[in-house]
């Protein structure tokens, strides 16, 4: 074998480990790409995730006071059922 089929071999493993490592690198750049935008997406949801917990929250709140106003009126009917019950019977 000549010293030029020596070089020739050499040359074309340089080549082929050179375009293995670039493949290599490109796959890593694929992978990180598709790593930031699965985070990005799940920035995305965490924030309309919060925002519906804070309606949700709203929608409870209200509903709390819906129940307090309806407990009072509960409250004030029973009182004037027993005040009417209690002149009625007195």
């Amino acid at each position: 074998m000549s010293d030029l089929d020596v070089a020739l071999k050499r040359l074309d493993a340089a080549l082929d480990a050179a375009e293995a490592a670039v493949g290599r690198a490109l796959d890593a750049a694929d992978a990180a790409r598709a790593r930031e935008e699965e985070l990005n997406a799940f920035a995305d949801d965490r924030l309309r995730l919060a925002g519906l917990l804070d309606e949700a929250a709203a929608r409870a709140e209200a509903a709390n006071e819906g129940d307090r106003e309806l407990a009072a009126r509960v409250d004030a009917a029973i009182a004037a059922v027993s005040a009417v019950l209690a002149e009625a019977e007195g």
